[in-house]
């Protein structure tokens, strides 16, 4: 990269290494060798994410505000605002979620990007395309050495859903702190340190549970290695949750509130009579929600939008003017996800707008593209060939 100009060398930062994450080299790996699924690689992939932003999301897992469910008899660490295994059965008990902060989230969420595409790269022979990490706004920068193109892209992403944490519920397993309504409590998890603990996947048949290794939960360790190592081990685990990842990710399309899935979903909202299980406010209507509209997934929440347009916009005011020769310098923005609720109301109208700079000559003006790409591994817009050969992922299934 020695070769960039300096101006664009002195943006990159780490280099991502196709196999930086043991767990995303696996997912990747599975998605692409499941050759007889009918699941679109695109939709594998944007699947494996959610699995490694888990995985970081529960690196710091404290031992208090465990949720125990009697009639399930087992205790839940969730991210959302209810009981994961009511959900399924259609009944919502409410407790407070373990959301990530904001300072967590956005890291967690870049970096996955990045891993899978890093993973993708070498596993798909794109080898002289290198990942890295940049300077802010700046989240993903692909270099491509043997074509001299660099894509330079803020990355907005939020997980479909985030599996909960569960063990098994026994005397000793917790110190009850608070009652719940319909058999539910709240208490300290006991022996965090020595217990097996599973990330809990929704099914209306049979919910999934991903082991991890004993005792890893709680201590600050990285998930990635122990997770990696269960779904290598089972190789049945990777193709039932890309199921289930699917039906889940139709739901929210459609919003079917019919199908138990959709209440996993980010921003799925609440249902118009919950029942007794969830506190109401003085007037009888239900407070709260199960996740809310900053919870939305992907990039389909219009805050995000608006930002990472000015970003783009921003990037391309601070860097196009500038010689970057024999380097082409692309621009846009990147997900998990597209914005499946938002898409048509904030992004298909900007999505092919050109602009330049005003002057007072005749001349002809160098006019740009606000976005060289808008990518997700859903669904993309791109404006660019080698963007289109490098970064389409539909183009590997026909999906």
């Amino acid at each position: 990269m020695d070769t960039l100009p300096l101006f664009l060398r002195e943006k990159i930062h780490e280099h991502t290494k196709p196999d930086s994450n043991p767990l995303a080299y696996v997912l990747v790996s599975q998605a692409l060798s499941d050759t007889s699924s009918d699941i679109p690689l695109a939709q594998r992939l944007a699947a494996s994410f959610d699995l490694i932003v888990a995985s970081k999301f529960y690196q710091y897992v404290e031992p208090e505000e465990w949720l125990w469910c009697a009639q399930a008899e087992k205790d839940f660490y969730p991210i959302l605002n209810a009981c994961p295994s009511c959900v399924i059965e259609s009944s919502f008990v409410h407790t407070e979620g373990h959301k990530p902060g904001s300072g967590q989230i956005g890291p967690a969420t870049a970096s996955a990007f990045r891993e899978i595409v890093a993973a993708y790269f070498e596993l798909t022979g794109k080898t002289s395309c290198r990942v890295c990490d940049a300077s802010e706004p700046i989240d993903l920068a692909v270099v491509d050495m043997e074509n001299r193109t660099l894509f330079i892209a803020e990355v907005k992403a939020a997980p479909l859903f985030t599996p909960p944490l569960v063990r098994r519920h026994t005397t000793g397993s917790m110190q009850t702190q608070r009652a719940l309504p319909r058999n539910h409590s709240l208490g300290v998890a006991r022996r965090l340190h020595e217990a097996a603990v599973a990330l809990f996947v929704p099914d209306t048949e049979s919910p999934l549970e991903i082991p991890l290794e004993t005792g890893i939960v709680g201590r600050g360790l990285p998930l990635d290695g122990p997770l990696a190592a269960a779904i290598e081990g089972d190789r049945s685990i990777a193709p039932r949750f890309f199921r289930i990842w699917r039906r889940t990710w139709r739901a929210y399309q459609e919003k079917d509130t019919s199908d138990t899935l959709y209440w996993f979903c980010g921003a799925c909202g609440l249902p118009r009579n919950p029942g007794e299980g969830w506190p109401r406010q003085a007037d009888g209507r239900p407070r709260g929600s199960i996740s809310d509209g900053k919870t939305s997934v992907g990039i389909d929440r219009t805050d995000d939008i608006k930002k990472a347009t000015f970003q783009a916009l921003k990037l391309g005011v601070e860097n196009r003017r500038k010689d970057s020769s024999p380097w082409r310098l692309l621009i846009g923005l990147a997900s998990n996800v597209h914005a499946a609720r938002h898409y048509d109301g904030y992004l298909r109208p900007y999505e092919d707008i050109i602009w330049g700079w005003a002057n007072n000559s005749d001349e002809a003006r160098e006019l740009y593209n606000l976005f060289d790409g808008i990518v997700s591994f859903t669904r993309s817009h791109m404006r660019d060939r080698w963007l289109i050969q490098t970064l389409d992922w539909h183009g590997e299934d026909h999906a």
